[in-house]
């Protein structure tokens, strides 16, 4: 689900972007320029030891080209961090610790959003998640607090309202694949936020 929700996002991107060749007019609706946003939520995360969310929250900017009357390309460049879930009981029973998990990393990627009018958008993103984490290892019987470092993707959506010509509001979901197989560390992280973005 998460593989095909990135590879739409993409394809999406891909077929709209070429017809255009990225248009310099910014057209009716359509955004282009330089911006800036941050987000702020809950991430939780499901897998093995961990059944929990904390806060998140994430920064980024980049330059969006408008392609069409209604719809722009966003190539951007962020930092995201996600949190410290505690692990569940029986997974720390013999640890020193509460075999609390922390995620943060870079991200680098393509956001392409359409203008269903001049006050409200929907946007579909995604691209490499730069990960670097510390948690326990997926054995019940066994588990071992490890740090790591890995490449990986994410993806999401949102909605939002222009609030003015500059500023607008959101809310988000996204997800971050973030694990290390050979260390046996997995921290697939669901998020969701509100956010704020301002355009030069």
């Amino acid at each position: 689900m998460k593989n095909t929700m990135l590879a739409l996002a993409f394809a999406a991107a891909g077929l709209v972007a070429v017809p255009a060749a990225f248009a310099q007019d910014a057209g009716q609706n359509a955004q282009q320029g330089w911006y800036v946003g941050a987000n702020a939520g809950y991430g939780q995360v499901q897998k093995g030891p961990y059944d929990n969310g904390d806060f998140a929250g994430a920064v980024k900017g980049g330059y969006r080209f408008a392609i069409n009357p209604e719809t722009s390309l966003g190539v951007e460049v962020g930092y995201v961090y996600l949190g410290r879930v505690d692990a569940r009981s029986q997974y720390t029973a013999g640890l020193d610790g509460n075999g609390k998990s922390k995620l943060q990393g870079a991200t680098a990627g393509l956001d392409l959003r359409y203008n269903f009018s001049p006050k409200w958008y929907g946007e579909v993103r995604g691209g490499a998640f730069f990960a670097k984490g510390e948690g326990l290892t997926n054995d019940k019987f066994n588990p071992q607090s490890v740090r790591f470092n890995s490449t990986n993707y994410y993806a999401g959506v949102g909605v939002g309202y222009n609030v003015a010509q500059n500023w607008s509001v959101g809310l988000n979901y996204d997800y971050y694949q973030a694990s290390d197989s050979d260390k046996n560390i997995h921290l697939p992280t669901n998020v969701y936020t509100v956010s704020a973005e301002y355009r030069f």
